[in-house]
């Protein structure tokens, strides 16, 4: 992400990442949204699409 937040190389990178998501600042569901929309895109980049949580929409909500 801009600012070098949430840095995603590799497979092990996304893991962490996915676990941080719950300490976003602010702690707001639209900034979660917004870092996971990212980690969805940089999963597909690094073809780890397989590890998104099945919770997570494409749009970055959590499914119901």
């Amino acid at each position: 992400m801009p600012g070098g937040r949430f840095p995603v190389r590799n497979r092990a990178d996304l893991a962490n990442a996915i676990r941080a998501v719950g300490r976003v600042q602010p702690p707001t569901e639209e900034a979660r949204s917004k870092v996971r929309r990212f980690l969805i895109k940089r999963a597909k980049a690094i073809g780890a699409s397989a590890d998104i949580p099945d919770t997570w929409s494409a749009d970055g909500s959590l499914k119901n």
